[in-house]
């Protein structure tokens, strides 16, 4: 953990020079159109670190101060001041058992990553925070890509040939100026100093040789840009780098980029910047906070207020909830359905029909897992006596369906068992459950009871505490 020092209505059209079109936006994250390229500016929480201003650099260079005595203003001032021989102190800073807290983290920053609209994220940053979060949303599904690891660099460019290139959605965080890495103090392997980023911009530059697949990747998206510094030299190369060319249209024989978008804290008092950021069609908000929370809601508000409301009840319904149940349990299993799909507006996967065992079943069942964010197996009394009486060897249709949703754990997907019709939750059957499934002992694991009891009370308290941890996990109670 991080040393600490002791309104969502209006609208975000606050913008320079260039128009921000809400809808194309909207539709355009929803259509995962969108690169989101995360700064230093936008990591740390600002009531936390105020000294900072949320700026995961400018901390690092205030706790080297802190503990040099020193005076240095960015990083060159500290590579400056580091005398020979002498171990990086923002290495040593960064791996001397530094604990990256998603607590100490930007709430704003937070809530747009748990949505899981941003599955390609480029990051500035040469810290582990952000990977820490995506870590934390995406767990063993996530891929992380370093300009500095060329054996990362090539993983990506194999996974990007085997694809058509604007299809790969494989969650993926890269590094686009390296990252501090335990291990490696010398010879750096992040940005540092105006010649490391000389050197890592020189390596951006051959990887849009035309024979690369990741520029062109980048090329084809759109730019979100939060916490990035356009008044660094480097930074506006490398986005002239990944936004030039593909797919622009030419006006006034100047190249714009598609609808590039930013948010900046910087004062940009610079004219020649201003004038070169307003040529590329990049929109500039300087309340990036503001703009975050606001963009929040928009992408995730199902309030009538919202204009974007129908978007965000269809962006639900795409990869939502996959319900497991035995066929003696239907009935409870489609009276969850209905009031999960029609009256909350989730999409929900739910299998009414007579699917056999063979090709069509394995085929679209394990289809519907792989693509849910929630699985909700429904367990019930007659699921607890062939617990009980085959153990971890139990063979059915929803049990094999337990092993394919255990074999996603580690891969963003969230296990809500839900008892039904007398089930315990509390038994040696549950037990065997969670082995089946995969639970590692300990992992606290609990389950909603929606035991039917006095009036249906049970049932009524369990839907709502169901209903919850699904907004909860899908990053929509805030």
């Amino acid at each position: 953990m991080a040393r600490k020092p002791s309104s969502i209505n209006q609208s975000v059209r606050q913008q320079e020079g260039n128009t921000f079109d809400e809808h194309a936006f909207i539709d355009g994250v929803f259509n995962d159109e969108y690169v989101l390229v995360v700064g230093s500016g936008v990591i740390l929480d600002r009531e936390q670190f105020p000294d900072s201003k949320g700026d995961i650099n400018q901390y690092i260079v205030n706790e080297i101060n802190s503990d040099r005595g020193e005076h240095n203003r960015d990083f060159t001032d500290v590579f400056r001041n580091t005398r020979r021989n002498e171990t990086d102190p923002i290495y040593t800073l960064l791996t001397d058992d530094y604990d990256f807290d998603i607590n100490d983290m930007s709430p704003e920053l937070v809530r747009l990553i748990r949505t899981k609209l941003f599955r390609f994220v480029l990051t500035t940053t040469i810290d582990g925070y952000l990977e820490a979060l995506m870590r934390d949303v995406w767990g063993d599904e996530l891929r992380i890509v370093n300009i500095e690891d060329s054996q990362s660099l090539q993983d990506l460019q194999t996974a990007l040939s085997k694809c058509r290139v604007n299809k790969y959605t494989q969650p993926t965080l890269f590094y686009a100026f390296g990252r501090v890495t335990k291990g490696r103090p010398a010879p750096r392997g992040y940005v540092e100093t105006d010649v490391d980023a000389i050197k890592i911009v020189e390596k951006w530059m051959k990887l849009d040789n035309g024979r690369e697949y990741i520029v062109p990747f980048l090329k084809s998206k759109r730019m979100l840009a939060l916490g990035c510094k356009f008044d660094d030299w480097y930074f506006r190369f490398f986005w002239y780098i990944i936004t030039r060319g593909f797919g622009c249209e030419e006006r006034n024989g100047n190249a714009l980029t598609k609808d590039s978008l930013a948010s900046n804290l910087s004062d940009l008092s610079d004219a020649n910047l201003r004038d070169y950021l307003s040529r590329m069609e990049v929109c500039l908000h300087q309340d990036m906070w503001k703009f975050m929370t606001d963009i929040y809601r928009l992408l995730t508000s199902t309030e009538e207020s919202n204009p974007f409301r129908q978007m965000v009840l269809d962006k639900r319904r795409q990869g939502g909830i996959f319900i497991s149940y035995k066929s003696a349990n239907v009935v409870a299993a489609c009276k969850l359905f209905c009031t999960l799909n029609n009256e909350d507006g989730f999409n929900v996967w739910f299998d009414n029909t007579s699917l056999d065992g063979g090709g069509m079943y394995m085929t679209e069942i394990r289809d519907a897992i792989d693509k849910a964010q929630i699985f909700i197996p429904l367990l019930s009394r007659e699921i607890e006596a062939e617990l009980n009486a085959k153990g971890t060897d139990l063979d059915t249709f929803y049990s094999n369906e337990w092993r394919w949703a255990g074999q996603r754990l580690n891969r963003g997907l969230k296990i809500i068992p839900v008892a039904i019709d007398g089930y315990d939750l509390r038994s040696d059957a549950h037990a065997v459950f969670e082995r089946i499934v995969g639970f590692n002992e300990g992992d606290g694991v609990s389950g909603i009871d929606m035991t039917a009891k006095s009036q249906d009370s049970m049932v009524k308290v369990g839907y709502a505490k169901l209903i919850e941890s699904i907004n909860k996990y899908l990053g929509l109670d805030q």
